[in-house]
């Protein structure tokens, strides 16, 4: 069931913590892309979806020497992180109280291991805060979600 128009939750796009990554790293492959789809989504009015746990492994992501050559310094990462969550571009996405019940039920109903906890997470959070629409490179990792509507912001054309 599609929300109308005029509810405030059909605005805010969920961003998925690789979109957030690539948007930041200047290195990432599809930086650019990401950019370009966040800065029209933004300028056509719709507020970019942020929580905390998108932000934490944000933080871990982009400090990790490991996945990139010049892995962002933790001062700089932390004042980034600090930036995203006050914009006034954000809409803070906190976790309900239900969102742990759901996240046990969506494991189990979809039989998912260790490794999906932090997707279904995310998922239910968004779920349980009326956001239907999911910004994400990783499309497979939440397509069994009947409740999200998947956008690929390398997908989506450049207008």
């Amino acid at each position: 069931m599609s929300r109308p128009a005029t509810d405030p939750k059909s605005r805010i796009l969920g961003i998925d913590t690789d979109v957030l990554v690539h948007w930041a790293m200047v290195g990432a492959p599809h930086h650019r892309a990401v950019r370009g789809f966040l800065e029209r989504e933004s300028q056509g009015g719709r507020r970019l979806g942020l929580t905390q746990q998108t932000l934490n492994e944000f933080l871990h992501i982009v400090t990790d020497p490991r996945r990139f050559e010049h892995p962002l310094p933790m001062p700089e990462a932390l004042e980034l992180s600090g930036e995203l969550w006050r914009s006034e571009d954000v809409e803070r996405i906190l976790p309900t109280a239900e969102v742990h019940d759901l996240v046990c039920e969506l494991m189990e109903r979809f039989r998912l291991g260790r490794k999906r906890i932090l997707d279904t997470s995310l998922a239910a959070i968004f779920k349980t805060s009326g956001v239907s629409t999911l910004a994400t490179l990783n499309g497979r990792d939440f397509e069994i979600f009947p409740f999200l509507e998947i956008v690929d912001p390398v997908a989506v054309p450049d207008t």
